[in-house]
């Protein structure tokens, strides 16, 4: 098999299973809630006797928590919780809406919710923390039409896994802004952000360690203080489609190389407006520039008005 068509071949390998995990996003909480044996209930106007049940519903989150065992759904109604909560095992957290339901650190010097392995939240807001969540080592996590914002450090911080679908993070339909750091910092392990927007962060929009495992489709990556997003090559494997970066303050995409070969593979995207390059090539070393054929931008990705040029030479540091 060519080199050209075993990557057009992965990148279809990808994008199949990024629109399978899509699907999964929608279809699994419908099964969930007909399969599930036990569901736990939040208001925090509730008072009086609190079993959890939707008529005598905690008043907290952390209550709930505390009750819920692997295979437990928390249902949160519409309010505003000062609290920093850590998912268990296997459960999983829905608020009735985004817009409605907002976690906010009652202790800024932590993170505002931290996931555990097989977690899922969906449709809450977080905010005011150290950071927004925080994902453990070797811990599967989804992060679903959640709001991320105004966290101190980075909105959402993913530590390292093995590079399989066992400890993948999922982030879909999520807005994460206005963060101290990056909107997204993930160590080695293997991602899908799909269909995200990540705007307004102080450094980065998306900042991706060395090895990671990435697909990355129709993100609105804009107005960052630093890159929109920020790859490693080495040891990576990353195909990205249909994105958007836009006004941040230095590259679209910035992607550095230290060495090792890796794949990363643009498409169908556009870069306009950003501050410096639309992409930036940086090779951190002394190596042969042969390296840099694992990287490829394909002739369907457009540019338009980005200060400096459209795609850098190398730039070597």
């Amino acid at each position: 098999m060519s080199m050209k068509i075993k990557h057009l071949f992965m990148a279809k390998k990808w994008e199949i299973a990024g629109s399978l995990l899509l699907l999964a996003v929608f279809v699994a909480p419908v099964l969930s809630l007909a399969g599930s044996e036990t569901k736990i209930y939040v208001d925090d106007d509730a008072s009086g006797t609190m079993d959890g049940s939707s008529s005598n519903p905690y008043d907290t989150i952390g209550k709930a928590l505390s009750h819920a065992d692997e295979n437990t759904e928390v249902h949160i109604r519409k309010g505003t919780y000062k609290e920093n909560i850590e998912i268990p095992k296997g459960v999983e957290v829905y608020g009735s809406d985004e817009d409605d339901v907002t976690i906010k650190a009652d202790d800024d010097n932590d993170p505002v919710v931290k996931m555990n392995h097989k977690t899922k939240i969906n449709k809450v807001t977080i905010r005011d923390g150290k950071y927004g969540i925080t994902v453990g080592k070797d811990d599967r996590a989804s992060i679903i039409k959640c709001i991320i914002k105004k966290n101190d450090k980075d909105g959402i911080i993913i530590r390292p896994a093995d590079t399989n679908d066992k400890y993948i993070v999922n982030i879909s339909e999520s807005e994460i802004k206005d963060n101290g750091r990056a909107g997204i910092y993930s160590e080695k392990r293997k991602l899908s952000l799909i269909e995200n927007s990540i705007i307004d962060n102080d450094s980065d929009g998306v900042d991706l360690e060395a090895g990671a495992e990435a697909w990355i489709k129709g993100n609105k990556i804009k107005n960052n203080n630093g890159s929109g997003l920020k790859l490693t090559l080495d040891k990576s494997e990353i195909w990205t489609k249909s994105n958007t970066y836009y006004g941040n303050d230095h590259e679209g995409l910035e992607v550095n190389a230290y060495g090792e070969a890796g794949r990363i593979d643009i498409r169908k995207s556009k870069f306009y407006k950003n501050d410096r390059y639309g992409i930036a090539k940086i090779q951190r070393g002394e190596f042969a520039s042969s390296i840099w054929d694992g990287f490829t931008v394909q002739s369907d990705v457009i540019f338009w008005e980005n200060k400096i040029g459209i795609i850098s030479n190398i730039i070597k540091l």
